[in-house]
C-alpha cells in the first residue's frame, strides 16, 4: 500500500486552495478586465460609407422597412432590427421603433452598418 506523507498533502492542498480561491473583488476586477479587452472604438466611417448608410436609412424611412443596424454604444458593438421613424438632421440622430413600442435613438456617428432585411 502506498503511503502518502502528511507534508505532501499539505503542500498539494495549499496549491489547490491558492488556485481555486479568488476574492470577490478580484473576480470582479478580472471580469471587468475581460470586458474592457472586448471593447471596440466608435466606428469612424468615411463619407462614402456614410452616404451608403444614408441611402438605406432614407429608403427604410420612406417605405417603412425594417432594417438591421449594427451600432456602437459605450465601447461595444450592438445590433437591432428596427423601423426608421425619423431622421433628425439637426442632431444627427435616427429615431427607431424596435418591436411594437420601444423607441431608440442612435447618433449617426455610432452607426457601423445598416442593412435591409
Amino acid at each position: 500500500m502506498h503511503h502518502v506523507r502528511q507534508e505532501d498533502l499539505l503542500q498539494r492542498g495549499n496549491k489547490l486552495w491558492e488556485m481555486r480561491f479568488i476574492l470577490p473583488e478580484h473576480k470582479a476586477a478580472l471580469l471587468h478586465l475581460n470586458e474592457v479587452e472586448k471593447e471596440v472604438p466608435c466606428p469612424d466611417l468615411d463619407e462614402q460609407e456614410l452616404a451608403e448608410i444614408g441611402i438605406v436609412v432614407m429608403d427604410a424611412l420612406r417605405h417603412e422597412l425594417t432594417v438591421h443596424i449594427v451600432y456602437w454604444e459605450k465601447g461595444f458593438l450592438k445590433d437591432v432590427d428596427a423601423t426608421v421613424q425619423n431622421v433628425d438632421q439637426q442632431t444627427n440622430r435616427i429615431k427607431l421603433l424596435v418591436g411594437e413600442d420601444e423607441v431608440k435613438y442612435i447618433h449617426v456617428k455610432q452607426l457601423k452598418t445598416v442593412d435591409r432585411l
